[in-house]
C-alpha cells in the first residue's frame, strides 16, 4: 500500500480537527455536484480546486515541501461553479461539457437518473492573489471534469455491520530508540512534529503545520521534510531528545523530562510557510510531548 504524503498527513490531521468542530451536510436527496479544477500557478506552485459533495470549495497549493489549503463554501451546479475567498479572490465560471467519460445507470431495483463524469471547459472569472504575494492564478478559461451524482431511491435492505478493526498496534514501531514529539501551540493553532523510526528504511520526518479561520475560510498551511536518524537522536528512557530538521526548517531543539514538572523545551527553529511569516515553536505556549512513534511517517 502506498502511503500518503508527508504534507498529505499533516495537512489531513488538521482537517480532521477542523471536521469535529464544524457541522457537514451531505444530502440525501436530489443532486451531488462536484467539480475538479487544475489551474495554472506563479512562482513555480501547483494549484488544483476541488469540491466535495456539501459544497465546499477547497483551492491547494504546493510546491516541493510545502502546501497551503484554503476551505469555503461555494455555489456549485450542473451550470458552474462560484466560490469567493475572501479578499484573496474569486472563482466564477460557467460549464461547457465536452466529453463523457462515465455514465452510472441506477442499481437494479432503483429509481434515479444516471450518474455523469464528464471533461470541459470552465469559463469566466478566475482571479486569486495569496497573501504576500506568495502565488497568483489567473485565467479566464480552464479545462477540468465535473461529476453529477443523482440520488437513487433504493429499496431498503438490512445491513450488518461487523467491527474488525482492533486498537492500533505500536509494539514494532515503539521498540528501541523510535519515538515522536509534538509541540502544540496553544494559541497559535500551529505544531512541529518530529517522527523517527527504524523499521524498513530508517529516517526521520518533520511537520511544521498552521491553521487559522478568516473571512470564512479554513486556512492550513504545512511544511514538510526528510532526513537520516541522526536528524532526532531520543533517549526515552531518560526522556530526552534532539532535533535538528533539514531545510526549508532552521534550527534546532532540545527536550528534557523533568520529574514533577513540564518537560524543558528549548527551540532556535523556524517553520516557514506558504503565504504568511515563519513560526517559532518555543515559550510557555507550547505544550511539547515526547510518545512512542505513532508512524505519522
Amino acid at each position: 500500500m502506498r502511503r500518503p504524503s508527508l504534507l498529505a498527513s499533516a495537512t489531513a490531521i488538521v482537517f480532521a480537527l477542523v471536521a469535529a468542530t464544524a457541522s457537514a451536510a451531505s444530502p440525501e436527496t436530489g443532486t451531488i455536484v462536484n467539480v475538479e479544477l487544475g489551474l495554472k500557478a506563479s512562482n513555480g506552485l501547483r494549484a488544483q480546486l476541488k469540491t466535495s459533495d456539501d459544497e465546499t470549495v477547497t483551492l491547494e497549493l504546493r510546491r516541493k515541501d510545502r502546501l497551503v489549503s484554503y476551505e469555503v463554501k461555494g455555489e456549485v451546479t450542473e451550470e458552474g461553479l462560484k466560490v469567493r475567498f475572501g479578499r484573496l479572490g474569486l472563482i466564477d465560471v460557467a460549464f461547457t461539457p465536452t466529453k463523457k467519460l462515465s455514465s452510472t445507470e441506477p442499481s437494479e431495483g432503483c429509481a434515479g437518473e444516471p450518474r455523469t463524469l464528464r471533461e470541459g471547459t470552465f469559463t469566466g472569472t478566475i482571479d486569486f492573489t495569496g497573501e504576500r504575494n506568495f502565488v497568483r492564478i489567473k485565467a479566464s478559461q480552464v479545462e477540468g471534469s465535473m461529476s453529477v451524482i443523482s440520488q437513487w431511491q433504493c429499496p431498503e435492505e438490512s445491513v450488518s455491520f461487523t467491527r474488525t478493526a482492533g486498537p492500533l498496534a505500536l509494539s514494532s514501531r515503539s521498540e528501541g530508540k523510535a519515538a515522536s514529539l509534538y509541540a502544540f501551540g496553544r494559541h497559535c493553532s500551529c505544531y512541529f512534529a518530529a517522527d523517527v523510526h527504524f523499521k524498513g528504511k530508517a529516517r526521520s520526518v518533520f511537520f511544521g503545520v498552521m491553521a487559522e479561520r478568516r473571512e470564512g475560510m479554513e486556512i492550513v498551511r504545512a511544511t514538510a521534510a526528510r532526513a537520516g536518524v541522526s536528524a532526532f537522536v531520543v533517549d526515552r528512557t531518560a526522556g530526552t531528545a534532539t532535533v535538528r530538521p533539514p531545510l526549508p526548517f532552521r534550527g534546532h531543539a532540545t527536550l528534557r523530562r523533568r520529574p514533577g514538572q513540564h518537560p524543558l523545551w528549548r527551540s532556535t527553529i523556524r517553520m516557514p510557510f506558504l503565504g504568511a511569516a515563519p513560526i517559532k515553536p518555543q515559550g510557555p505556549d507550547f505544550v511539547v510531548s515526547l510518545t512512542p512513534s505513532t508512524g505519522f511517517y
